[in-house]
């Protein structure tokens, strides 16, 4: 957004530019703050590299001093634009496995390339957990941030898991990816792929516990999905389809990620159109994200039923919402039906 407002990062001016955007995020349910401790997490996959919340300093007597400034100035400034509920803070697992910093003796920045579970991750990684757990806590943030991965291997979570434990036993971590048992007991927020689920017990033991248990969509889904060129009616089926499996809760990635001329070409050199995006500069929204909105409604109404003793009449019409069933029915006929049952009831 900096880019294209041509404003500098994290300035008065930057903050002005995203206030609307970002309290519009909030206004359709928005409940997490997704947050940069590295240097590029995401292996440059979108137009605007992602930059470091945490300035990372390696002193020339070999210790470390972290610098958190963008970061609480980020993490405040959404909590009043309304989001309050979770801090994520990405990631320990980036996807190239570099981590740079500032290296006091060189004067430069430089980077080391290490995978989980090695001495020189764990090396790296154990003096920030700690300043970074001491930090959360005296800003009161603790409690509410979960150090977060996407997509990475079953093995590389258990060994970042492994070391983020041994800092801090109360650390909480989230991860979205594909379902594997042996994580759903240490992930306190679990998302999975469309398609794939835990199973009843799992499900009960992360209940009871208050544990987010969600599903997302992303680049990988022909359908459903939120593209400039999908049904409209995809996106408000993604609320039906959370609310029929029983998640907590949905995740698409992106919001505002802007290709180079959002508002002439959606399409990416890697992703599907309008992937990297649901509204567009000036405070313009989409048909996308509207619908979109729309299908978080329908969720809330539907617990709100559920809660009236009315999950008996919802069952019949939410068991339709399958991944599968899209193969075979339109979106738009499955939430104009549904729409329909819930509002009758």
């Amino acid at each position: 957004m900096s880019r294209y407002h041509n404003v500098k990062p994290f300035s008065k001016e930057h903050f002005d530019a995203m206030r609307p955007y970002m309290t519009q995020l909030a206004g359709i349910g928005q409940k997490v703050i997704t947050t940069s401790i590295i240097y590029d997490p995401w292996n440059s996959q979108t137009e605007d590299i992602y930059g470091d919340m945490v300035k990372w300093t390696k002193k020339r007597d070999g210790s470390w001093t972290f610098d958190y400034t963008e970061f609480d100035k980020w993490v405040q400034f959404m909590m009043d634009c309304g989001v309050t509920k979770q801090i994520a803070c990405y990631s320990m697992i980036p996807w190239n496995l570099k981590f740079y910093y500032n290296d006091e003796a060189t004067g430069k920045m430089t980077h080391i390339v290490a995978k989980p579970g090695t001495p020189e991750y764990d090396a790296h990684w154990k003096p920030m957990l700690a300043d970074f757990a001491k930090h959360l806590k005296e800003k009161g943030w603790f409690d509410i941030t979960c150090i977060a991965m996407d997509e990475r291997p079953m093995e590389a979570m258990q060994a970042a898991i492994k070391l983020i434990r041994s800092v801090d036993k109360d650390f909480k971590v989230s991860l979205a990816g594909l379902y594997h048992k042996e994580l759903v007991a240490d992930i306190y927020d679990y998302c999975v792929a469309i398609g794939h689920d835990f199973t009843a017990e799992e499900r009960a033991e992360r209940f009871s516990k208050n544990w987010p248990t969600t599903y997302y969509t992303c680049c990988t889904e022909g359908f459903p999905n939120t593209f400039t060129f999908s049904p409209p009616a995809e996106s408000a089926w993604l609320g039906y389809y959370a609310a029929g499996k029983d998640y907590k809760g949905y995740l698409r990635w992106a919001y505002n990620c802007w290709v180079k001329d959002p508002l002439r070409d959606s399409r990416f050199r890697t992703w599907a159109a309008g992937d990297t995006y649901l509204v567009y500069p000036g405070g313009r929204s989409s048909i996308r994200f509207e619908r979109l909105a729309e299908g978080i409604q329908a969720y809330e109404k539907i617990q709100i039923l559920k809660k009236e003793g009315k999950g008996p009449q919802l069952e019949k019409i939410l068991k339709t919402f399958e991944w599968n069933t899209l193969k075979q029915k339109k979106a738009s006929d499955m939430v104009n039906t549904a729409a329909d049952a819930i509002n009758r009831l």
